[in-house]
C-alpha cells in the first residue's frame, strides 16, 4: 500500500534481456487466456507466468478456503512436476534408442536438459522467493545426479536458504520463505523418517497387484504430503493471514491428482509446442483439468466452516512454534521430541496479544470499540481496508456492515456515541457543535475535527483527542484499565528512530 505526492512520470521502456522477458511473458500469458478462455484460462496462465492479477477474487477465495491456493504459488510442486516431467520424458525418449542408452549416460544427459527447463520456468513465472527456492533446490537434485550423489537432503535446503539470504535477506520475515522452506523441510524429514523410508523401500510387486498398489501408494502420498506441508505451513499461514482451511486434506485430495496428472504436464507440453503453433489440444486439456480443479475448490469451499478466521498472535507465538518445529524436523535422535513442548507453548500463546479497547485509523476516520463480549463494533459500515485489517486481526469474519451493528453505538450524521452498562460513555463528533454536546456526557472525547483551546479548557470530558493529535501521532489505540486509567499507544511511538519521523517537540 502507498501513494504518490506527485503525478507519475513516463519513463522509457525497459531494453535488452529485460524487455525481451517481459514480452515473452506477456505474450505466452495472453495466448493462453485466450486460448483456454474464462477463468480457467486465467488461473492457467498464473501457473505458468505467474501473473494472478486476472483471477478473480471469488475464485481465489475459493481456493484458499479449499487449502489449494498453493497451486497459484509457483514453487516446489510446479517445478518439480515441470522439471521433473521434462527429466521423465527426455530420459525416455533417449532409452528408446538403444546405441545411446548402452553407451552413453542419457540419464546425465536429460538432468542437465531439465536443469535448463526449470531454468526457462524460472525466469518465465516471475522469481518469486519460494520459485527461487525451488530452483535452486531441483537444480541441486539434478547436479547430484550429474555427480553420482543423493539427491534430496537436509544440506540441500540449507544451500538453498543460504543463497536466498544472501541475495535477498528480507525475504527472511515474508511468508513465502517461511511457509516455502516450512514445508520442504518438514517434508524431507517426514520422507527421510526410517519408518517412512523402509516402507518406500519394500519391495515391488508386479502385475495387476502393481497397479492396486501404485494408486494406492499415490492417493497415500498425497494425503501424506498434505497432511505434513499443511500442518508445517498452517501456524505460518494463521500468524500472517489469521486464517486457516480446515478441509485442506480433503481438497488436497481431491484436486492435486488432477494437478500433478493433467494440469501441468498439459503446461510443459503446452510450452515445448507454443513456438511451433501446436499447443492448442495441450491448452485445451490442460483448461479441462484446471476447470475441474476450479469446481472441486469451489465445492470444498461451499462445505461450513470451510475457511476459519483465527485472532492474531503475538510474534513469541510464532517464534516457538518455528524453534519448537525446527528442533522436530533438524534432529534425528529421540530428543528430536523435545520440539514438542516450544510448539505447545507457541500454540497456548495465540490470541493472547494486546487487545485495546478503542481503535482510531491514521485520519480519525473510523474508530471501533471493545464491546463486553469481546467483539469489536465500528462507526462506519463503508468496507475499507483499514475496517478489513481490524476485523482480520480480531479473526472476526464478519463484514464491516455488520459490525458496525449494535445497540451500544448509536450513529448519526453528527457522529456517534458508545454506551454500555458499567463503561464509560465514549463519543466521536463529527461537528465542532457535537463536540460542545458531548463535552458534558462523555467520558472519553475522541473528534475527527480540530478542538479550538477554548473549548477543550471547558470540555468535562475526562480525556479529549482531536484531529491534530491525530495528524500529529497517527493511528492510535486506548486501552482502558480497571482502575479507571487509560493508556495510549500511537503508531508514532512504534514507528522507530527514523529521520522521516516527526519528532515531539522538546517544550511539550
Amino acid at each position: 500500500m502507498g501513494f504518490a505526492y506527485t503525478a507519475p512520470e513516463e519513463i522509457s521502456p525497459p531494453s535488452g534481456f529485460g524487455q525481451r522477458l517481459a514480452l515473452l511473458r506477456m505474450t505466452i500469458g495472453d495466448r493462453i487466456r485466450s486460448s483456454i478462455g474464462g477463468t480457467a484460462g486465467a488461473v492457467a496462465a498464473a501457473l505458468i507466468t505467474g501473473e494472478r492479477a486476472s483471477i478473480p477474487d471469488g475464485i481465489s477465495a475459493d481456493l484458499r478456503a479449499a487449502g489449494i491456493y498453493h497451486v497459484l504459488s509457483i514453487s516446489g510442486l510446479h517445478m518439480v512436476l515441470f522439471a521433473g516431467s521434462l527429466f521423465w520424458v527426455v530420459r525416455a525418449a533417449l532409452v528408446l534408442i538403444p546405441g545411446l542408452a548402452l553407451r552413453y549416460p542419457v540419464k546425465k544427459w536429460a538432468a542437465l536438459i531439465a536443469i535448463f527447463g526449470a531454468t526457462f520456468y524460472l525466469t518465465i513465472s516471475g522469481a518469486a522467493v519460494a520459485t527461487q527456492r525451488a530452483w535452486i533446490m531441483i537444480c541441486l537434485m539434478f547436479l547430484a545426479i550429474l555427480l553420482d550423489r543423493p539427491a534430496l537432503s537436509m544440506r540441500n535446503v540449507m544451500l538453498a536458504a543460504t543463497v536466498i539470504l544472501l541475495w535477498r535477506p528480507e525475504s527472511l520475515i515474508g511468508a513465502s520463505f517461511q511457509m516455502s522452506f516450512a514445508a520442504v523441510i518438514a517434508l524431507i524429514a517426514f520422507y527421510e523418517s526410517e519408518p517412512v523410508r523402509n516402507w518406500t523401500l519394500r519391495p515391488r510387486s508386479s502385475g495387476f497387484e502393481a497397479i492396486i498398489s501404485r494408486s494406492f501408494t499415490y492417493i497415500l502420498g498425497i494425503a501424506l504430503t498434505s497432511i505434513v506441508a499443511g500442518t508445517a505451513t498452517g501456524v505460518i499461514a494463521a500468524f500472517h493471514f489469521n486464517r486457516i482451511a480446515v478441509y485442506g486434506l480433503a481438497g488436497n485430495m481431491a484436486a492435486m491428482p488432477l494437478v500433478g496428472i493433467v494440469v501441468m504436464p498439459m503446461a510443459l507440453l503446452s510450452l515445448l509446442l507454443m513456438p511451433f503453433g501446436l499447443d492448442g489440444p495441450a491448452l485445451w486439456a490442460m483448461g479441462q483439468g484446471v476447470d475441474g480443479m476450479l469446481a472441486i475448490a469451489h465445492e470444498v469451499a461451499a462445505w461450513r466452516g470451510a475457511d476459519r478466521m483465527v485472532p492474531a498472535a503475538p510474534m513469541s507465538a510464532l517464534v516457538l512454534a518455528v524453534f519448537g518445529s525446527l528442533w522436530l524436523t533438524l534432529w534425528r535422535a529421540n530428543w528430536r521430541y523435545a520440539g514438542i513442548l516450544p510448539i505447545a507453548a507457541g500454540l497456548m500463546l495465540w490470541g493472547s496479544g494486546p487487545k485495546p479497547d478503542i481503535l482510531i485509523d491514521r485520519d480519525a476516520a473510523l474508530f471501533a470499540v471493545r464491546q463486553s463480549d469481546d467483539e469489536i463494533v465500528l462507526t462506519s459500515s463503508r468496507p475499507s481496508y483499514t475496517a478489513e485489517q481490524w476485523l482480520r486481526y480480531e479473526g472476526d469474519g464478519r463484514t464491516a456492515r455488520d459490525a458496525a451493528r449494535s445497540p451500544s453505538m448509536k450513529c448519526d450524521t453528527r457522529g456517534c456515541v458508545y454506551r454500555e452498562e458499567g463503561r464509560p460513555v465514549i463519543t466521536f463528533p463529527e461537528t465542532l457543535g457535537a463536540v460542545v454536546e458531548d463535552c458534558e456526557r462523555a467520558d472519553i472525547l475522541i473528534a475527527s475535527v480540530p478542538v479550538p483551546r477554548g473549548i477543550r479548557d471547558g470540555c468535562a470530558a475526562e480525556l479529549l483527542l482531536d484531529y491534530f493529535y491525530f495528524w500529529r501521532n497517527g493511528a492510535t489505540i486506548l486501552t482502558l484499565s480497571t482502575d479507571g486509567s487509560v493508556q495510549i499507544l500511537t503508531a508514532r511511538e512504534v514507528r522507530g528512530n527514523r529521520p522521516w519521523v516527526q519528532r515531539k517537540r522538546t517544550d511539550q
